[in-house]
């Protein structure tokens, strides 16, 4: 894929992470102001490294693997150099460093899944072999997915704990590859002259509310839950209980009761606006699939999974809700027949949102 596809893609929004500066002290906000700016830097950074680089950088291109399941986890050591030294590859026994082990069981769980439920062998199809890196920085509070690899944080120690633990964090930044890969051009990435690619518009809600849609039914099928018993909540596992419960909810985007107290997410596209950021406006894509799914019951999977996943592979760079409304529904359709439960299901989900009338 050409890297100026590629984009720096967070699971920590950046409002919750400036948030979580803002509520800082002395040395602990220096150090958590200095992560939401190198993030901004890495979404420059990264995506400016197009050229084939050395070991200590992130590579030129994806590996394929030689195994069906092929993971490869790193530790930067602290510094911010990628990958860094192997510290478990495929069939290598558990390492003594707890974090990695987790990245690679739940890496592990995310290859599973969509080779087991879409039949999709790795990120990007092909069987790529999946590169992680842990121990990035100094208390790196976020996970990303770079275009090329995945980073996952050790936490900051008083607000964000460890992201390793968190399949639904790993499953989630593991779909952003597969968007990355699955939609030509780049799902909502834009390039400004001057100015680091980003998720804009609809386009890059629809972006992130795929991975949360994919993220929660990473969980649901490997906790083998049905909808109704589901928790619908992503990163519920890695936030300090005086920061929130969450970092968001696709039964109730914006909720801070179940989130966290300044949550902005939306549900309703009558108040979306062109300058919501990504992660906000993706709770109308995020709670139509909740919608679909809970009137459709059973697992969440087994059904509607297939249809958003083959939907949201017929959307373009520049796709809007509608787009993505029409596509699902469309793709239900086909599968399941027109004016089956599942067709229905879909429809009323995009209306429950206000996207379809």
């Amino acid at each position: 894929m050409n890297a100026r596809y590629r984009c720096v893609c967070f699971a920590l929004p950046k409002k919750l992470m400036q948030h979580l500066a803002d509520s800082a002290e002395g040395e602990h906000r220096e150090l958590l102001q200095a992560q939401v700016h190198h993030c901004a830097k890495l979404r420059g950074s990264r995506h400016a490294s197009a050229q084939p680089v050395a070991r200590s950088a992130v590579k030129a291109k994806p590996t394929a693997a030689a195994k069906p399941l092929q993971r490869s986890v790193f530790s930067a050591g602290g510094q911010t150099f990628l990958p860094g030294k192997l510290l478990r590859d495929e069939d290598d026994p558990p390492t003594r460093d707890a974090l990695a082990d987790q990245s690679y069981d739940n890496i592990g769980v995310a290859l599973q899944f969509f080779k087991t439920v879409f039949g999709r062998d790795s990120i990007d199809g092909r069987g790529m072999r999946v590169d992680t890196s842990v121990h990035y920085g100094f208390r790196f509070a976020n996970a990303m997915w770079t275009g090329e690899q995945m980073i996952i944080g050790d936490g900051d120690g008083q607000n964000v704990r460890d992201l390793a633990g968190s399949l639904g964090i790993i499953a989630h930044e593991f779909a952003h590859g597969i968007s990355q890969h699955l939609v030509k051009g780049g799902l909502g990435v834009v390039q400004v002259p001057g100015a680091p690619p980003t998720l804009k518009g609809e386009a890059g809600a629809l972006n992130e509310s795929f991975s949360d849609v994919m993220a929660s039914m990473v969980k649901q099928w490997h906790a083998g839950q049905c909808v109704h018993s589901a928790d619908w909540l992503l990163g519920e596992d890695i936030l300090a209980p005086h920061v929130g419960k969450a970092i968001r909810s696709l039964k109730d985007p914006g909720n801070t009761k179940l989130t966290w107290k300044q949550d902005d997410q939306i549900k309703d596209y009558r108040g979306f606006k062109p300058t919501h950021d990504a992660h906000t406006a993706s709770g109308i894509a995020n709670h139509a699939f909740y919608q679909a799914a809970t009137q459709l019951g059973g697992h969440s999977w087994e059904t509607l999974g297939a249809v958003w996943y083959r939907g949201f592979d017929k959307l373009r760079a520049r796709a809007t809700f509608l787009d993505a409304a029409h596509a699902t529904v469309g793709v239900a359709a086909s599968l399941h027949g027109q004016g089956s439960a599942t067709h229905k299901a879909v429809k009323a989900g995009w209306k429950q949102v206000n996207v379809l009338t």
